[in-house]
């Protein structure tokens, strides 16, 4: 099924608040067959009300390819798992990079992730109804 058509939801008010909370998030893709990849510990931002992340190597990274494959999989917020669509998110990169900045400082793994090829592997997480 394309992630486009994926049936979604809000985020509740407890999941905000969780994710608000944790620094980092685990995510998975899911494969064809539904059956989740292996799950990568990544951070995350909120713009406006919607949840972004962003792949250190790009569009090459292995977990960005497993997550963009099919569109869904799953993350894990502090031990709560939730099901969510990736959807490829572009012209709001200069918000997201400030989001970053304004999270994660300026270290060396938030330069990586504001440079071009991180910009390019810009994904929304949106819930599953």
């Amino acid at each position: 099924m394309n992630a486009q058509r994926l049936p979604t939801r809000a985020w509740t008010a407890d999941e905000s608040a969780a994710l608000d909370r944790a620094p980092l998030i685990r995510v998975a893709g899911a494969r064809p067959d539904g059956t989740l990849r292996s799950f990568v510990m990544i951070g995350h931002v909120r713009v406006g009300g919607d949840e972004l992340i962003r792949s250190l190597n790009g569009t090459g990274g292995s977990w960005f390819r497993g997550a963009t494959r099919t569109g869904r999989g799953e993350i894990d917020v502090d031990g709560r798992r939730i099901e969510v669509a990736f959807l490829a998110d572009t012209g709001r990169e200069d918000e997201v990079d400030h989001a970053l900045r304004a999270r994660y400082g300026n270290d060396s793994g938030v330069r990586r992730m504001t440079k071009p090829a991180a910009r390019e592997a810009t994904l929304r997480v949106v819930p599953l109804a």
